[in-house]
Formats: structure tokens, sequence, C-alpha cells
């Protein structure tokens, strides 16, 4: 929005320079985001928030420079000449009175259409709009100077005496201003005589009712229209205007006739109208709402220390009305609807007392058990994500909202969704209970458009991780739950050796295991299960003691197929709140060791079913013997040393090499004492699992 300068200080006398002026009004509030020289003048470029609508004129302006400043506001004073009768009166009819609480329009006869004066011209050309004639150009003058968005009819081409405020009928049309035929929609609110519309209301007046430089007898229309009503009519319509704009974010009730007898004032004294009257139908002027401010209140959440009589002096500048001494009796005037509450009045009064003379204090924080297990969840929630960019991860976020179909794809069941009763489209009509579907589709958009290159060569191998919530419902309760997803995409023939699947799957089962450590999960381990989107020879359920966090495997292939990925693609979905429940931060430190160790290795084959987790239960249970407690051997590590699949060893066994790492809290070991231990463990894998030693 556009000030003049040199037009603000007709309202507000101040020798403040403009960049002056223009840094008070910005630390108040109202930013100047750029200050333009126009000859003599200076214009403010200024970024106005959405709730203070009384700010979108040069006397709202005027008003905060005068309460900044301390000088006093001066209101234009509004004289008109003595009203004459009129023959043939003027109807108003408001048939909604929903979408136009109040509406004026007031006869003035015997105009005399010419060019503005020279002032005139200046100060319309300063909000860079182009002068028309002395009728417009004074509804513009108005506008910029009130906020009151008024418009000016040839009376003489209404059909009848009568003006219908109303819904535009089905199919209606009207020639705007601009020229423009424009089909109306029954919701448009329009202002029209007997037989069409002359105007959208609150938008753009029509063609066919403009002042020209034949008009002689107008009619002055000022209202207040619904700002919703007005909003979608110019959304729908495509038109942005000065008038919109307002009656958007809401004009003051109370206003609308002073705006009427302003520019009726000027056009009697420019154009030589004569006034023959008005109708002022509807809401007159609400009730101002009474608050009640205590300055203990407002001085203990400010900081400040300021008396009764100060606070009453900066709202009484504002325009508020204030009386009372101990506890403030505070009457918001009807220009000000975005006041309501005690604490909206505390920042008027340190807007304009000024931030900078507010003394900063330390902020005490009290600290609930709530506050530190959320802080605790967050640690973890920072943890985990930084432990997974260390391993090579990108993190992603996708879209809460999903396809139905998707999540069919994905083998989940429907009964838990949280359908979206008004969806923006097909593709996101529920929200998403897994995050499963997001990290599908984020592994197709990149393999389609080749979108991970290194050095100018493909590199197709995708690492990605998501950490976000997921949603349910449950009979009437909506839930929600943070839910983590891991991601490992191998290309088409990639692998350690031939025909080798599990590469990949064996990478996340150890970027897991990396993240439960750093977490501090005791007993996290992989147990084979089946699950409907993984293939069911690799899926493992991974668990953390008795309690279960999530799943990992390779994604079967009709999943695969469904979202056009092809190769092979390794994931693992946990529940967060699990995962973080079954952590522990705290560290234990113990010395170091005083012996040193001895390791030996052992080779074998044995059934490809049988799960590396059992084996290593049996290595550990084995070796821990009733001699050790007395100083003897001790397994202190089970170490997977390699995995070999092939023509060398029979059809569904696998070749396995383990080192074992010996250690005595008490003393070095020799080689008889870790010998006892080691034939146990030979013994005990023919014994237990048919392996054939190497």
């Amino acid at each position: 929005m556009k000030i003049s300068y040199e037009w603000l200080r007709e309202y507000v006398n101040t020798k403040l320079r403009a960049e002056n002026i223009a840094s008070k009004l910005t630390m108040a509030g109202h930013e100047v985001s750029a200050i333009t020289r126009q000859g003599n003048d200076f214009i403010f470029d200024m970024e106005i928030t959405p709730n203070r609508a009384d700010c979108l004129s040069h006397l709202g302006i005027a008003r905060e420079a005068a309460a900044i400043t301390g000088k006093e506001l001066k209101v234009p004073c509004v004289k008109i000449r003595k009203t004459i009768s009129v023959k043939k009166p003027l109807n108003v009819s408001v048939e909604n009175r929903q979408a136009c609480p109040r509406y004026t329009c007031r006869v003035i006869n015997n105009v005399k259409i010419a060019p503005s004066p020279k002032w005139l011209v200046k100060r319309i050309e300063s909000m860079g709009l182009r002068t028309v004639n002395n009728i417009v150009d004074i509804t513009n003058f108005v506008l910029f100077e009130t906020g009151q968005p008024l418009h000016a009819f040839d009376s003489d081409k209404f059909s009848g005496q009568e003006i219908i405020v109303r819904n535009a009928k089905h199919k209606e049309c009207i020639t705007t201003i601009d020229g423009i035929e424009r089909k109306l929609s029954s919701r448009m609110l329009v202002i029209a005589d007997g037989e069409r519309p002359m105007a959208i209301a609150g938008v753009m007046g029509g063609k066919h009712a403009e002042v020209t430089e034949k008009t002689e007898n107008i009619f002055l229309e000022s209202a207040y229209f619904d700002a919703v009503s007005v909003r979608r009519a110019a959304f729908n319509l495509g038109l942005s205007t000065d008038s919109s704009y307002r009656f958007e974010r809401g004009v003051d009730l109370g206003g609308i006739l002073f705006a009427s007898d302003r520019a009726t004032s000027l056009i009697c004294d420019i154009a030589k109208g004569e006034p023959c009257g008005i109708k002022d139908t509807g809401i007159k002027r609400g009730a101002g709402t009474k608050i009640i401010l205590r300055p203990a209140y407002l001085n203990k959440i400010l900081g400040t220390s300021l008396k009764a009589t100060e606070i009453g002096s900066i709202l009484s500048r504002l325009g508020f009305s204030v009386k009372g001494a101990s506890s403030l009796i505070v009457t918001v005037p009807t220009y000000r609807n975005d006041t309501t509450r005690e604490t909206d009045l505390a920042e008027e009064v340190a807007r304009i007392y000024g931030y900078e003379n507010i003394t900063p204090s330390p902020l005490k924080v009290v600290t609930t058990t709530e506050d530190l297990q959320t802080r605790d969840f967050m640690k973890k929630r920072d943890i985990t994500k930084n432990m997974l960019v260390a391993s090579g991860f990108n993190e992603i976020i996708t879209y809460s909202l999903v396809n139905g179909d998707t999540i069919k794809n994905t083998a989940f069941s429907g009964e838990d969704f949280v359908a979206i009763k008004n969806p923006l489209s097909r593709e996101q009509n529920i929200m998403r209970t897994s995050l499963l579907p997001g990290i599908l589709r984020t592994i197709a958009y990149n393999l389609s458009r080749q979108a991970y290159q290194i050095a100018g060569r493909q590199a197709y191998d995708l690492k990605l991780f998501e950490l976000s919530n997921i949603y349910f419902q449950k009979k009437a309760e909506y839930n929600e739950e943070p839910s983590l997803v891991l991601a490992q995409y191998d290309r088409p023939g990639k692998g350690l050796q031939k025909d080798y699947s599990e590469t990949g799957l064996f990478q996340l089962k150890g970027a897991l295991s990396g993240l439960g450590k750093r977490l501090g999960i005791t007993g996290l381990v992989f147990e084979k299960t089946s699950h409907p989107v993984f293939d069911k020879d690799e899926a493992a359920a991974i668990l953390a003691g008795n309690i279960m966090l999530g799943v990992i495997g390779r994604v079967n292939e009709e999943i695969l197929h469904s979202f056009g990925i092809s190769g092979q693609l390794f994931i693992a979905e946990l529940n967060f709140n699990m995962l973080a429940a079954s952590s522990n931060l705290k560290r234990y430190y113990k010395p170091l060791p005083r012996f040193p160790y001895s390791y030996r290795d052992v080779s074998f084959s044995i059934d490809s079913s049988i799960p590396y987790s059992e084996l290593a239960s049996f290595f550990r249970q084995t070796g821990l013997p009733t001699s050790a407690q007395a100083g003897g051997a001790q397994l202190e590590k089970v170490k997977l040393l390699s995995e070999y699949r092939g023509k060398q060893i029979e059809k569904k066994r696998r070749a396995l090499a383990i080192r074992m790492i010996f250690r005595s809290k008490k003393k070095t070991l020799t080689e008889e004492e870790i010998d006892v231990v080691d034939t146990a463990i030979r013994e005990g894998l023919k014994e237990k699992f048919n392996a054939i030693l190497r």
C-alpha cells in the first residue's frame, strides 16, 4: 500500500523527516519496505498486516503516527451545504442483509463534470492512479483518505427510482467499467435497478451507469459489504481492486457515513453539486466492545512499570476510550475489530511505548516431567537422523495425504484409514497409515528421471529414510504416531557374487544394528517372519527383547512392479515410539581390559534355513563355562567373517566363517583353556545344527 508523506502531514503536524517517521512506523508494526521520492514528496511502500484494516488509509496511518509522536490527529472538518428536496426520492431495498449489513446512498444533482483541480490530481497520481474526472477522483481520494470505498453512479441511467442490493440471478451478466463482460454466479452480490445489475458489490462498477462528461445527476454509494462475499466474488472473477482489497479485510462500520459526508462536501465544492438527501439502511453503528485492562497484568507480561495514566494516554491517542483508575475500562473503536482481549490492549501499549524502551529480562522456565520426556524424545529423534545420515542415507519428506489405491497396493488393510471428506484430488483422499507408499513413490520418481548421477555416470543405488507421523482411526478416535522407514535400492545385477540377493538386506540390517547400538538398545535381534509387503524368504521381525519394533525385508516383485521399479529394494519400517521407549541414552564407563584377547576361527556349512541369530545365541551360551567364573576362558565376542552360497557346497546349505574372541578378566588365557571352549562349540555345532566343519 502506498502512503504519501506530504499527504500524511495534513493530518498530523510532524517535523520528522520522511526516513524518521518511516522508521518509527516500522518499529510500531507497520513496515515501510521502500521510500520513493516523487518531486517534493516521498511515497512509502507499506506492508500492512491483514488484521489492521484500519491502517489501509492515510487517516489510519496518521492516527498511528500521531500516537507514536505524541502529536494531535487532525481529522478533516466536513461541512455539507443545505440539502434540497428530491422530486423523486430513491427507494433502497436490501435483499441480502447478511452480505450487506449497512447501505447508504446520497442523491447529488446538477454536478458539473470537469477535470480535477491540481491538488486533487497530485493526490491521485501519488497513489499511482490516473485521473478520470472530478467525481471519480473525489471517490478515489476519499478511499485513500479514510479507507472506505465509495462508488458514484449516473442516477439518470437507472431504470426507475429503486436500488436493489441482491444476489445475482442465474447466468446474469454485467459489463464492468473496464469494458469486459463478466458472467455472474448466484453467490455474488450486486447493486441493481429494476432491470439489471449496475455494479458488483464491493468489487467494480458497471459500464452502463458510470459517470461520464455528460452526467448531471449522481447518487453516491457508501456501504459495508461482507468480507467473505467480496473475497469470493473477486476471486471467482479474477478481479482485485482497491475497493475489494479493503472490503476483504473489513472496513469501519462506524465510518461509512463520515466517508459519504466527506465526499459529498468535496463534490459540492469542486463539482458544484446540490445534495438532495440520503438513505441509510441497516446497522447504523455497532456498540464498541468494552475490555477491562489491569495495569498490573500489563506490566507483568511486558516487563514494564507503566502507570495507569500512561497506559490510558497511549490508548487514548490510538482512539480508544479509557475510563477508570486501578482497573481501566477500555472501549474499542469500531475501526479496531482486531482488538478483543486484554492481551491485545497490552500489545497496543507495547507498540506505541516502544519495544526498544522495554528492558529485557531473563526468561523463567519451569521444567515439567512432560517437558523432560519431550526433550528426551526429540534427542533420540535427532540422534536417529544423524546416525542414518552418517550411514549414507538421505532424508526425504513425503505427503501425509495419499491415494487409497496406493495404500492397498502396499498390502495394508483399509479399515483404519482416516478418510478426507473434501479431498483436493483423488490422489490425496486419505491420511497415510504407513510411510511405505511415500518412499516407494520417491524411489520410482528418482529412478524414472535418472536423478542420481556421480561424475556423469549413473549410480542407481539409493539409500533413503523418513521419520514422520502416520495416522489411524480406531472407532471414534483419531491417532497419530511417529514411524521410521529406511530403504536401500540395489540396481539390477549388483551383488558380491552373481545371483546373490541379500547384500542390500545385510547392509540395511547393519545400519539398524548401528543405530540400535547408538541408542543403547539391548538385545536387538532379527527373527524370520512373514509380511505381505516382503518376499516370503527374506523378511524378519525386528525385536528388542520381547518388544516388536518393526519389520525388515526385500519388497516382493508384485509391489515393485505396481510402482514401476526394477531391481531389488530392501525396506525396514519401525514404530518410532517403541524404538525410543526401548532405547537408553545413559552411558556407563568401565575400565579398559587388563589382559589380552585370543581368537579362533571356525568354518562350517549348515542348513540355509537356520538363522544366524540362533547360531550366535548358541555360541554365547556355550562360550561361558563355569570355569570362566574362576578366571577361565570366556567368549567375549562372536563375529561373522563371511558367508558363501554357491556351487562349491550342497544346495540349501551355506558356508559360514565365524571368529570367536576370548578373554579373561583375571589373567592371560592359555592355549589349553581356550581349547576347552573351542572344542565344546565345535562339537555343539555338529550335534545341534548338523554342521559340517571345514
